[in-house]
Parts: C-alpha cells; structure tokens; sequence
C-alpha cells in the first residue's frame, strides 16, 4: 500500500493563491486565539481556584458567540465574506487589548476577563460562519476534503504550539509578554485577509429578493437542515458528543490536584488533544477515497468517548496526554468529515447559515459540556465527571450506530 494515500493532500495549497492566504491567516488566528484561551484559564484559576469559574469563561465566550454567529451566518448569505471576515477579525483586537491591559494591574478584574472574552466570542461569531462558506468558492467543491483536512492541521498545530507557548511563557516571562505575542498575532491577521478577492455569496437562481429580517433568513437556513436528514444526523452527534465529553475546564483543577504540577503542565495538558489531532490530519490522505464516511464518523465519536473514560483513571502526566491525545485525533477525524459532508450537501446561498448553524451547536455544546464537566467534578470529583462524560458520549455513538440513520447510510459523492 503507498505511502502517499496516508499523506495529506495539499493541492488547495498549490492551486489557489487566495486559499493559501487565507489559511495563513487562519493559522495565525488559531495560534494565538489557543495562546489567548490557555492563558486567560489559568490566570483565572490562580484568581478563583475554580474549575467552575473555568467553565464559566467558555460560556462567557460562547453566549455572545451564538448570537454573532446566527447573525454572521445571515451576513454571509448577503455581503461579501471577505469584508465579513476583515472587520470582525479587527474587532477581535478589542478583546486581546483587554486582556493585556487588565493583567499589567496588580489586583487584575475577573469581570474583565469574562468581558474580554465575551468581545472575543462575539467577534469569532461573526468571521467563522464567513470563512466556511467562502471555502468552497476558494478551493472548489471537488476540493473540499482536502481544505477540511488543512484546516483540521492548523487549527491542530495552533492548539499544540499554543498552550505550549502560553504555559512556557506564563512560566518564565508571565502573562504580560503571552498576551503581548497573542496581540501581534490578532494584528496581522485582518492583514492577510486583505489579499483575497472579492468573495460575494451566490444567490440561488431565479431567486426573489431576500427577506430583509435576519431572523426569518435565519429560519430559512434551519428548515433546510430540519429537513435535510444527513446534515440534521451530523449536528446531533456532535452536539451529544461535545456536551457530554468536553474535559477543557478541568484541566487546570488536574493538573493542580490530580497530577500535582503546575502551570506549564497544565499547558501541556491543553496541547495534547491537538497534538493527536495534528498527527491524524498529517496522515489524513486516506479520507480521499473513503466511501462510507458516516460510519468512520459514528466510530471515531465512540473512540472519543472511550479516551475520556481512560483519562478519569490516569494519576500520572504522560498515560493523561496519550488519553487527551486519543480524544483529539478522534474529534479531529469525526470533525473533517462532518465539514466535508456540511458543505458538500450545501447549496451556496445557504453556506453561512449552515455553516452558522453548525457552529453554534459545537459553541454552545462546548459550553455545556465544560459546565457539566465542572459541576460534575465540584459535586463529585474531576474523575468522576470524566467517567460519567467519556461513558454517555459512547452511548450515543451506540445510538446512533444501532439506530436506522441518514448518518449511517451517507456516501462520498
């Protein structure tokens, strides 16, 4: 068997100058938004000592997220994604700026960060309904799985070198100079998406004028995925798999209690899903010819929920990265293929909303889980809540694996 079928297809990358701009600029936006994300979460939990007031910070940026990303989605319907994505990634700046600026204080504000970060989550609301529509314009639809696969590295490499970088820095120069290099990052990005083309959606032919109010545009784009099995099956079993299975909060409380360690551990921690996840999509060649990817992704949900279960036994650093490392490259491969599947049965008038729709379950599920997850450790413990997470996330792998499915059935074309 060649070698090449496991490599990663980077023919986006040579064909289209755009893509290739555009995926620096999400590379750099990935790298300090991880840096940023690590950063604010232990400076919180050295305030608080909370995984509860952890959890909290991920709803914090997921409440305004859902609401920017409802709108974003209606916006990348009607105006052109390229100034959609320059403007809100301008604004992100704002919430980089408060971080900074609140830790210079010796009594730094906990409301600030949770301000901070409610700017930042608005801000991502709006550019990433944006950025995934304009990717079929970018790259082509027979394309798609291979964008899905870069984007899956980035954004994996982000979240290693991110948190790495983040509990390196925290450690030696402090958290003035992590939020100093995360602000340089957020400035270069708007930068590099000033270099793509015009990118205006395509109206749907012989369609009438669109309805002015964002909420009955909104209501178009959902009544498509109620009624769209395949896509209606692929929101559902992240959402099941992300609330129940999401361990992030906890991993400043394991790293302190459980493993003893401090804050550069607890970096590292953060890293290791993204460092399975960037192996798998290194290797991800072979999604290419995959012809059944509905059931790769119903396995890869089970695995998932299986690593979470291994990480609740683990007292020790390394046997807890390999578990978070499993959960990563699982997540990873269920999230190419769902990306892939999203915007393959997508018409491109729909895109953003679909695209906003998907997000917002995976931003409030996220959300969810972390608060569960924190909740669960608070009343019980962190292994507890991990057992009880990783176990109700295979179950709905099980589900969905027992159960007659669009998910099941879905093919490549």
């Amino acid at each position: 068997m060649s070698l090449k079928r496991f490599v990663i297809d980077i023919t986006p990358l040579k064909q289209s100058r755009a893509f290739r701009f555009a995926y620096m600029a999400r590379t750099a936006s990935v790298l300090v938004t991880g840096m940023m994300l690590v950063a604010a979460s232990i400076h919180l939990y050295e305030l608080t000592k909370s995984s509860v007031a952890v959890a909290a910070l991920s709803v914090a940026m997921s409440a305004p997220m859902v609401i920017a990303l409802l709108i974003g989605g209606v916006l990348s319907d009607r105006m052109d994604r390229r100034k959609l994505m320059m403007w809100s990634r301008s604004v992100y700046v704002i919430s980089v700026l408060m971080f900074l600026i609140n830790s210079l204080f010796a009594n730094p504000s906990i409301t600030v960060i949770y301000l901070a970060a409610m700017i930042g989550g608005a801000a991502s609301g709006i550019s990433v309904p944006a950025m995934m529509s304009a990717t079929p314009a970018l790259v082509g639809r027979e394309n798609l799985a291979a964008a899905a696969a870069l984007s899956g590295l980035s954004l994996q490499l982000g979240g290693v070198l991110g948190p790495l970088l983040a509990g390196a820095l925290i450690a030696g120069p402090g958290l003035v100079a992590c939020y100093s290099i995360v602000l340089v990052g957020v400035l270069l990005t708007p930068f590099l998406l000033s270099t793509l083309p015009p990118l205006p959606p395509q109206q749907r032919p012989g369609a009438a004028t669109p309805n002015n109010r964002v909420h009955h545009a909104f209501i178009e784009g959902f009544r498509y995925m109620l009624t769209t099995p395949l896509l209606r099956c692929l929101l559902l079993i992240d959402l099941g798999a992300v609330v129940f299975a999401t361990p992030l909060a906890l991993l400043p409380e394991w790293g302190d209690k459980v493993l003893g360690q401090g804050a550069e551990v607890t970096g590292a921690l953060y890293a290791a899903p993204a460092i399975g996840a960037a192996i798998t999509a290194l290797s991800s060649g072979w999604i290419r010819g995959l012809e059944r990817p509905g059931i790769t992704i119903i396995s890869a949900v089970l695995v998932w929920g299986l690593a979470v279960v291994a990480l609740s036994f683990s007292t020790h650093l390394y046997p807890s990265m390999v578990a978070l490392a499993v959960m990563g490259s699982a997540d990873t491969i269920s999230k190419m293929l769902r990306m892939t599947l999203v915007q393959r049965h997508t018409p491109d008038h729909l895109l953003g909303r679909m695209s906003a729709l998907w997000m917002t379950q995976s931003s409030m599920g996220t959300a969810l889980g972390n608060m569960q997850m924190g909740a669960v450790s608070r009343w019980f413990s962190p292994s507890t809540a991990l057992l009880i997470g990783g176990a109700a996330c295979s179950a709905c792998a099980g589900l969905f694996a027992l159960r007659r499915n669009a998910l099941k059935s879905a093919n490549s074309t």
